[in-house]
């Protein structure tokens, strides 16, 4: 059992690529939705070029497809076909296929995951099978119901194991408002890797285009820009996130 300790920022906001690991750490990610992964892909990258094991944990969803990209499509569908376009970024990303499961998750009318006992069940079954050290997910205080409830039942269930989870709560478009624990930017070559990976999207992309005359890429990209423009520093991205360090309930 690892303290988790050495996480805690001594100055805020810490760059997350300065933190000196005691070993390599296991990492889960838990999506309310496919592409919420995408979101935070540049850290999760850093994390594993560094050897720390990374899984993923995708809740199946039909929602965000439009009538005009869904015409003719059962709820069912539009499910399968988001996770074949997270299937395709999760590959394009590097992670092996055994280290990312999708999850068939009660799902409220919203066709969004909803916070219920047989889900939180569900989810403390994968978060034992995984025993992850850091557990990263949508930050709680946001606009999305999904990102509340999954980040909601998350806690609720880091609390209950017996040893150490970091919680670590990104920024997301529809983030209202969060500390900036830690951060880590990115130059160019690293949003251009970004954009192709959210791209793999393409329902979510081309519904942006439509709606907001900028594609999925740019939206998150200019969450990045904002970011790294906030924190001060010399790169022009940067993901923020807020960290929760849980002790053990032994």
């Amino acid at each position: 059992m690892t303290n988790l300790d050495f996480l805690l920022p001594k100055n805020l906001p810490t760059d997350l690529r300065t933190i000196v690991w005691p070993r390599h750490m296991t990492v889960l990610v838990t999506a309310p939705h496919p592409d919420d992964f995408d979101a935070i892909g540049v850290t999760l990258k850093f994390l594993m070029d560094q050897g720390h094991d990374i899984h993923a944990a995708v809740a199946e969803t039909g929602s965000g497809i439009d009538k005009v990209y869904g015409a003719g499509m059962t709820q069912e569908d539009k499910r399968q076909l988001r996770v074949r376009e997270q299937t395709g970024s999760l590959r394009f990303f590097g992670l092996p296929d055994e280290n990312f499961r999708f999850l068939k998750l009660n799902n409220a009318p919203d066709d969004q995951v909803a916070d219920d006992e047989a889900n939180r069940l569900f989810l403390e079954k994968r978060v034992r099978d995984v025993h992850p050290d850091l557990l990263f997910m949508p930050h709680g205080n946001d606009s999305n119901r999904a990102h509340r409830d999954m980040a909601n039942m998350m806690k609720a269930i880091a609390s209950k194991m017996e040893w150490p989870i970091a919680l670590m709560f990104n920024s997301d478009v529809k983030t209202v408002d969060m500390r900036k624990d830690f951060y880590v930017g990115f130059d160019e070559a690293g949003a251009q890797w970004k954009a192709q990976l959210l791209r793999y999207h393409d329902s979510q992309h081309q519904r942006n285009l439509r709606d907001r005359k900028h594609g999925f890429d740019d939206r998150v990209l200019m969450l990045n820009r904002r970011t790294a423009t906030e924190l001060g520093i010399a790169e022009p991205y940067a993901a923020s996130f807020e960290i929760e360090i849980l002790q053990a309930d032994c």
